[in-house]
């Protein structure tokens, strides 16, 4: 999924949301074969941290629906993960025409057979997060070194030792389809999230009735803004 970056006035959004990118070490070694599985030997992971910065309900927490974003979780069942549909990259600080391919392809859905649920708790693989009306929530995807390299075959880990590679979040996969204000472990626990969309024509899901569901707000109305500053690692022996 691609969010198509629609103008929202200033008077009308509801909450800015920050996202920053950064490695979990500022090196990795092309000599680590473990992929963090030995004891006191950490997981490299791009790590994406989201924080609400501006709001018109302070003290509230924020759910967002992740699907189709670089805010996704790994695919649970092991299959393609959220890093190889197009959501992030890696690039090369000395040269812009080098890049690691993390996997670059599109996924393209199409009508489930029998429907889906019309509750978001309840489809799969839809994934929800909250974020904390204070402090931030961090999305850390796993990234060790043969992750890495899965799909590059250009470049091996030895052509760039020494070198300084930056993490990137593409625009297009920052944003949410579906929000609403408040917390799965709090005013959201007991409701039902609609997968209704009051702003989609063409949706096939029926609006709901009764206080236990809870409609998503305008995705215009809730701004992503990424202020990823230094999200530099090093290859290193």
């Amino acid at each position: 999924m691609v969010f198509v970056k629609k103008i929202c006035p200033p008077e009308r959004r509801k909450a800015t949301i920050a996202v920053n990118a950064k490695p979990s070490s500022p090196t990795i070694s092309i000599n680590d074969t473990t992929n963090g599985e030995e004891e006191g030997n950490e997981q490299f992971q791009f790590c994406i941290s989201l924080k609400i910065i501006e709001t018109t309900r302070p003290g509230q927490p924020i759910t967002i629906c992740t699907s189709g974003s670089v805010f996704a979780p790994a695919h649970p069942d092991g299959g393609l993960d959220t890093l190889a549909k197009r959501t992030a990259y890696l690039m090369s600080t000395s040269d812009g025409s080098r890049w690691i391919n993390l996997g670059r392809c599109f996924l393209h859905n199409i009508s489930p057979d029998p429907p889906l649920s019309p509750d978001l708790k309840e489809r799969f693989p839809t994934r929800l997060l909250t974020i904390p009306a204070d402090g931030e929530v961090v999305v850390a995807h796993d990234l060790p070194l043969a992750r890495i390299f899965e799909y590059e075959q250009r470049l091996k880990p030895a052509d760039i030792v020494g070198e300084t590679w930056r993490m990137g979040i593409a625009s297009g996969m920052v944003g949410t389809s579906w929000w609403s204000w408040g917390g799965l472990d709090g005013e959201l626990k007991y409701k039902r999230l609609s997968a209704w969309r009051w702003w989609s024509r063409c949706s096939s899901v029926s609006a709901p009735t009764g206080d236990e569901w809870v409609t998503s707000g305008d995705p215009k109305e809730l701004a992503f803004v990424d202020q990823t500053e230094d999200a530099t690692f090093r290859f290193v022996e």
